[in-house]
């Protein structure tokens, strides 16, 4: 029995020992600093910060409650009001990972004063700088389905992979009236437009009731939306469609869109409740919402 026990201990300790040691293969490149809030004075402690810090252990009764009792500035790590913490600071790259869910936005802290640079996108979605991710002194935000994997405390001197040449990017608004063709003189050579908005009942179809070729955008049979006008890279592809859809005065709507991708709520815009399969659903002709319901949809492509 003791023999037994002696053996179980022995290899419960190796694993232990493997296991640490794989996690600082991970982050080998990390180190930590304790910092203390002595007599809930503020303190800083001197250190390079630029590659992100997060809080590893706390040390205190008091919370340390980060942008509250701990935080970073431009001297190091400050703490205050009785913290006291183990920080782990990174002296590399350091990949996060950000997720939208639900179409919704989300930020995921991190001090990203080394740089930051999507380094694969995971989502469906796709992830556009400044319009569905961002970066901003204390993390990075997400939106509207956008799922990636950001490289951060990259420095301004570190080896990034090559990137595609910066799109120039647009938004026109173009609207068939009393269901005639109209055309929306824009510069489209070497470029792609995708339907960014339908804002009318009519549905906006490709090469059906909108188009575009080399003299700009077209619209007819009273589809009316907004474009996104994308140069620079003509291999881009489809992006979501945001249509909106109301019912006025409780009655039944029906706004057709192509509904083969699947459709999401985005955003409600009254105060009455859009249930889906109660006051809002879909088929394979279109979105329709019933009983007051006011809502963007989106529209998978």
């Amino acid at each position: 029995m003791k023999t037994w026990l002696s053996l179980a201990l022995m290899a419960g300790f190796t694993g232990a020992q493997m296991l640490f040691v794989s996690t600082e293969t991970v982050a080998q490149s990390d180190r930590t600093i304790t910092c203390e809030s002595q007599n809930n004075r503020y303190t800083t402690c001197a250190t390079d910060t630029s590659g992100g810090v997060t809080l590893q252990r706390q040390l205190s009764d008091a919370r340390c409650v980060e942008n509250r009792t701990w935080g970073v500035n431009d001297q190091g790590i400050w703490v205050d009001r009785g913290c006291r913490a183990v920080f782990r600071i990174a002296t590399g790259p350091t990949t996060l990972t950000c997720r939208s869910l639900n179409f919704k936005y989300q930020f995921c802290q991190i001090d990203t004063r080394g740089g930051v640079r999507l380094a694969r996108q995971i989502s469906d979605t796709r992830c556009i700088e400044n319009r569905t991710w961002g970066v901003e002194k204390q993390g990075i935000w997400v939106d509207k389905g956008c799922a990636g994997e950001f490289l951060v405390g990259i420095g301004s001197g570190s080896p990034s992979s090559p990137q595609p040449p910066a799109q120039q990017e647009q938004v026109v608004r173009c609207e068939s009236t009393n269901n005639r063709r109209v055309d929306c003189p824009i510069n489209t050579r070497q470029a792609t437009v995708t339907l960014r908005r339908q804002l009318s009942g009519a549905a906006c179809l490709q090469n059906r009731t909108w188009g575009y070729d080399n003299r700009g955008i077209w619209v007819t049979s009273g589809c009316r939306g907004e474009f996104l006008v994308a140069k620079g890279n003509t291999d881009i592809p489809p992006t979501d469609v945001l249509v909106v859809c109301r019912s006025r005065n409780g009655t039944y709507v029906r706004c057709p869109a192509n509904t083969r991708r699947g459709v999401l709520l985005q955003r409600q815009l009254t105060n009455r409740p859009c249930r889906q399969n109660q006051t809002w659903g879909f088929d394979n002709q279109g979105i329709w919402v019933t009983q007051g319901c006011e809502a963007e949809f989106l529209v998978r492509k």
